[in-house]
């Protein structure tokens, strides 16, 4: 059964119930006090009627209304008719015959009122016998029976009415429903997450369902989309990467196969194999890249510890002059600034940093290391960057249009490096205006 259809066969059970526990009820109720009234009635009418009995020069017949029957009930059990129309009297004395004279006396003992088979009866010694006054209920039962057939009609009536009220009113509830049912199998089919489901703008329990499955289905398409976004970078990565390591690769085995074939004169050689040497030194620099990005992509590549940055960038500033000694480095720091990092990780960030500027500056050109809580700064005042290098230079394999030397990943790896310490890098550049690399570290 559809959820429509049980609904439907609920509320109809439920109210059929309703409908027959309160016909019953009042069925009960009516039956009981038309009884009660009777009771009354005929307790009052025999109290009348032995009275008038009592007096002498009465006559017997007639001592009560004609709707009530009297019996004058002897000692040898014999039954007489004082008032009452037929067929009363008739049942009447049959009933009271067949209940015995010992039953009788024990009923007109207690002076309360009894049933027997269609009538309600109640009796009082009276000379040496007995006075039986009864009622036919042949009115209360007719009562009580019109009242269970009209409510019957009435409960077919309302029954009816409410299928098709009730129809009308379920299916118009779970319409909502039913139009979130059509969406999502038109997402399952078609697959286009970009489809919301549609929602009343009442705050209820169907509308709560459709922004709960909305928001759902935004996470799930956002997922989607960072999984494709992933999928096409990992793609590019590896275009990129086949693309830089087949070019020393290519090199290696060109001179090679030169080599091989004989074509290598005694004075060409040894140039031949410093080639092929610095060619396989960059092939290594660059798988040494790719696997460091490799290790940054991993939280559990890092080991932090307390370590004083100062320190690092002064060790930096040291091995950078040695390296370049025509190029002044200046650095703007407290005397020690302690910080919770991973100390190899960031000796490397200033490598970076420093081998950058001596590949995209000419020699002399000043730098500035600035050191501040959670902030590393690296700036030149050399040629700057064009807005297009700025907005990628931490890219992967991007490299500067004019230089166009080294692998692409120095910056990349910063990035890692202070995305891997909950911060981030940015890059800020101007063409003739110098580059400032600046790096946040999160707080531990």
């Amino acid at each position: 059964m559809t959820l429509n259809a049980r609904l439907l066969a609920g509320l109809l059970a439920v109210t059929t119930a309703g409908l027959v526990i309160m016909g019953l009820v009042s069925a009960l109720v009516l039956n009981g006090y038309l009884m009660h009234r009777v009771d009354g009635q005929l307790q009052a009418t025999r109290d009348r009627a032995v009275s008038r009995l009592l007096k002498p020069g009465l006559p017997e017949q007639g001592v009560a209304p004609a709707q009530f029957v009297v019996l004058g009930v002897g000692p040898a059990g014999r039954v007489r008719v004082l008032s009452g129309d037929d067929p009363s009297p008739r049942q009447a004395v049959a009933e009271v015959q067949k209940l015995g004279p010992g039953e009788l006396a024990a009923r007109a003992r207690t002076l309360e009122p009894f049933s027997l088979p269609g009538l309600r009866a109640v009796a009082r010694p009276w000379r040496s016998g007995f006075v039986v006054v009864a009622s036919p209920l042949t009115e209360i039962h007719s009562a009580v029976r019109n009242l269970v057939l009209s409510e019957v009609a009435t409960g077919s009536l309302l029954l009816a009415v409410l299928i098709v009220l009730g129809r009308w009113l379920i299916r118009r509830g779970l319409l909502p429903l039913s139009r979130m049912a059509g969406t999502a199998h038109a997402i399952t089919a078609g697959g286009d997450l970009r489809a919301r489901m549609p929602g009343p703008g009442q705050r209820t329990e169907t509308a709560r369902l459709a922004a709960a499955i909305n928001v759902m289905l935004e996470r799930i398409e956002q997922a989607f989309w960072a999984r494709s976004r992933s999928e096409a970078r990992v793609r590019d990565f590896a275009a990129d990467a086949s693309h830089e390591l087949r070019t020393p690769l290519t090199a290696i085995q060109g001179y090679a196969e030169l080599y091989r074939h004989g074509a290598l004169g005694p004075d060409e050689l040894p140039d031949a194999m410093r080639r092929i040497e610095d060619e396989a030194r960059r092939m290594n620099s660059l798988v040494t890249d790719l696997l460091e990005l490799a290790r940054l992509d991993r939280e559990a590549s890092l080991h932090p510890v307390p370590a004083d940055l100062v320190a690092i960038a002064r060790d930096a500033i040291a091995d950078a002059t040695a390296a370049a000694p025509d190029r002044p480095i200046m650095l703007d720091a407290p005397d020690t600034l302690v910080a919770t990092v991973d100390e190899a990780r960031i000796r490397q960030v200033f490598t970076n940093l420093l081998a950058n500027v001596r590949a995209h500056t000419p020699p002399g050109t000043p730098t500035t290391i600035r050191l501040a809580p959670n902030l590393i700064e690296v700036e030149d005042e050399g040629q700057g960057m064009s807005p297009d290098d700025t907005a990628r230079a931490f890219e992967r394999f991007h490299r500067a249009e004019k230089s166009g030397t080294g692998s692409g990943l120095g910056l990349p790896i910063v990035a890692a490096i202070a995305a891997a310490h909950g911060g981030r890098a940015e890059l800020l550049s101007a063409p003739s205006k110098g580059t400032i690399v600046r790096i946040t570290l999160g707080s531990h």
